[in-house]
């Protein structure tokens, strides 16, 4: 009798993992284009270890730091519908990936590495020259690099600060996710705040960061740090 329950026990684990590969999405060939479209997420704010989703408390935020970089259509508030966005197009060939944008990644191919079943990393075949992103503890200088589920690597001949002063070369890498009927770029947008001083305060910012938010810079923030994050989702669809 254990025999036979072991073996019904052993028949059903393999068709339950069997059944898991065949849902697996697959990566197929072709030409994808977005039509010039994005979904934009919602807008998270982080102050300090707090997560405010709120969106009339995140409206009065962007206002009050409305500037020439906030003003220029940075964040969406009208989530979860289609907004305009750069045209992009992909042609998967094989094991590598030819992109096409007018907007943040130049015409290149990228190898396809796998991070998990239906995420991949695309990492480009040439060498481009990069912006640097500072080590150490999370800081108006180093944002950019905690903020990316996955940073790129790279190699300076010379740094200086700011960073249009150096000289760094690396690979250009960026998160692709595997949809049932289609795939996706998550797009990331974030204005960073920190007081330095009785008045005064350091920020920076970059808008549309080709990567997927990393969350674990959540827990590197400081109690006076305020982060606002969105990500938006450049869906392409086979042609």
């Amino acid at each position: 009798m254990k025999r036979h329950l072991t073996l019904l026990i052993f028949c059903i684990t393999a068709l339950i993992s069997c059944s898991k590969d065949d849902e697996s999405p697959v990566l197929r060939g072709g030409t994808y284009s977005n039509n010039g479209l994005a979904v934009a997420g919602p807008i998270t704010l982080y102050v300090g270890d707090k997560t405010i989703t709120e969106r009339n408390f995140i409206h009065s935020f962007l206002e009050r730091r409305a500037d020439y970089w906030l003003k220029d259509s940075t964040f969406n508030e009208y989530t979860g519908t289609n907004i305009r966005y750069y045209p992009t197009s992909l042609i998967i060939k094989g094991d590598s990936i030819a992109i096409d944008t007018v907007s943040l990644i130049d015409k290149d191919t990228f190898y396809i590495n796998t991070l998990s079943n239906n995420t991949k990393l695309l990492v480009s075949k040439r060498v481009h020259q990069v912006n640097p992103t500072l080590w150490g503890d999370l800081g108006c200088a180093n944002v950019g690099k905690y903020i990316r589920r996955n940073p790129a690597s790279y190699h300076c001949t010379y740094f200086d600060y700011p960073y249009y002063n150096s000289s760094c070369t690396g690979h250009k890498q960026f998160q692709l996710n595997i949809e049932n009927d289609h795939i996706v770029i998550p797009v990331l947008t974030y204005y960073f705040i920190r007081p330095v001083a009785p008045g005064v305060n350091c920020y920076t910012n970059e808008r549309y960061i080709n990567d997927d938010f990393n969350t674990d810079i959540q827990h590197k923030l400081r109690p006076e740090d305020t982060l606002a994050v969105q990500t938006y989702f450049v869906k392409l669809y086979k042609q």
